[in-house]
């Protein structure tokens, strides 16, 4: 019985590869044809379509030294580095609550291969809040980052050459002359991530709905639930004009300190 079953698979083995190789050698005439010849090209020189003498890694030497290449790919990156801010604050909570789940979660994972348990840090009081703060600071990182971009790039070149004369150190460079010319895009970054952070209900509503035990209800989420879901939208009115007062408060006491701050 044991001997009929095995040479039944082998058999089905056989007619799947019969019907599989036509695809897989449409493929590769298709993608893997080209791709060998355009690597055989990359270490030879061509003219015109005739290929000349093999010069092994020249030609990405070539790419990458001069001025285009590199630069090129540093727009890749900050592309790249942008991508949490542009992404809804939907699939923010469904990634960082997917990462944290302490059942299939690639981190609790990563971590059983050493002998470590980890739990659902949403799901425990004393570590939900500060689960969702890194889960928000993912994804307003980026606002943070094109604002001190443009503050470092609108920095002249006399500016920075005549620190280097005064200043050797690079941390005293940073601390008396860089950081002070980026008291503007600084102020208006914390600015904004404050008020964003104030009015951010879509992350804890999906990751946690205000739980465990209230441990994530903040403000902002209270006025959804108040209007939304109890209907009490008179305390839902005075729940928003305290956000309000909150974030006027804060932007003026930011601006004022600021300014107050040594150039």
């Amino acid at each position: 019985m044991r001997v009929s079953l095995s040479a039944a698979k082998q058999v089905e083995a056989r007619q799947a590869w019969v019907f599989f190789l036509p695809a897989l050698i449409l493929v590769g005439c298709v993608s893997f044809l080209p791709l060998g010849d355009a690597i055989r090209q990359s270490l030879h020189t061509i003219d015109y379509l005739e290929i000349g003498e093999f010069v092994g890694l020249g030609n990405f030497t070539h790419l990458f030294g001069e001025r285009g290449g590199l630069h090129d790919l540093r727009g890749v990156f900050r592309t790249i580095l942008i991508l949490p801010w542009a992404v809804s604050q939907m699939v923010t909570a469904v990634l960082w609550a997917s990462l944290y789940d302490g059942r299939v979660g690639p981190i609790a994972d990563a971590l059983a291969r050493f002998g470590i348990t980890m739990g659902n840090p949403l799901a425990e009081i004393s570590w939900a809040l500060p689960a969702i703060i890194l889960a928000d600071a993912w994804a307003s990182y980026p606002l943070i980052m094109v604002f001190v971009l443009a503050g470092l790039q609108n920095i002249s070149s006399e500016v920075a050459d005549a620190a280097r004369i005064d200043a050797p150190s690079p941390w005293r460079r940073f601390l008396w002359v860089t950081l002070p010319l980026l008291k503007g895009p600084i102020l208006i970054a914390l600015v904004l991530t404050t008020l964003h952070a104030f009015n951010s209900v879509t992350l804890i509503l999906v990751m946690t709905g205000g739980g465990p035990v209230d441990a994530t209800e903040v403000l902002a989420l209270r006025i959804f639930k108040e209007g939304f879901q109890f209907f009490r939208m008179d305390l839902a009115s005075a729940a928003a004009v305290s956000i309000f007062a909150i974030n006027v408060v804060f932007s003026l006491a930011c601006v004022r300190f600021l300014r107050r701050a040594p150039a």
